[in-house]
């Protein structure tokens, strides 16, 4: 038995115990929004998920607008232009739109602001994950104890047989 020992030592050294003091050191300065996050995982997970997508549709415009104004042009060729722009057209007058012009930007804009938006994906996740505990706790919280409070003044009482 005794060549089981370093394993049945190693076994030992990843218990409960050590794992809560490593978890401790790494949440020291976060301790308060861990507690509050074991407490209400839902509404902290639901606000991160919120934040994620709003951070994603917020800079969009901003960025479209930039690109369409600036003088910036992405260098694509003219064919792939005037196919794409075919293709979209196609697709806009199925759906009861007027067709893009055949040497329109509009598209290459589009498809470099969504690919900005995805390049900022480390900035979102960053904003989302420091911003959710605030969030969680002065807008998501309130407004699901307004929800419930409503919901149950809402329901009809029992009727007494």
């Amino acid at each position: 038995m005794r060549f089981l020992y370093p394993i049945t030592h190693n076994v030992r050294r990843f218990t409960t115990a050590n794992t809560l003091k490593v978890e401790q050191k790494a949440t020291r300065g976060w301790r308060k929004y861990v507690q509050q996050f074991r407490d209400k995982p839902a509404s902290y997970v639901t606000t991160f998920a919120i934040l994620h997508e709003v951070t994603a549709i917020i800079p969009f415009p901003f960025i479209y607008y930039a690109l369409d104004a600036s003088a910036l042009s992405i260098p694509v060729s003219e064919t792939a232009i005037t196919e794409g722009n075919r293709f979209i057209s196609k697709v806009r007058v199925h759906y009861g739109y007027e067709p893009l012009d055949p040497q329109s930007r509009v598209m290459i804009n589009l498809a470099t602001t969504y690919a900005a938006v995805k390049l900022l994906m480390p900035v979102r996740l960053a904003a989302s994950a420091a911003l959710t505990p605030f969030f969680a706790e002065k807008w998501v919280g309130p407004l699901v104890g307004l929800i419930s409070r409503l919901g149950g003044k809402i329901r009809s009482p029992k009727p007494k047989m």
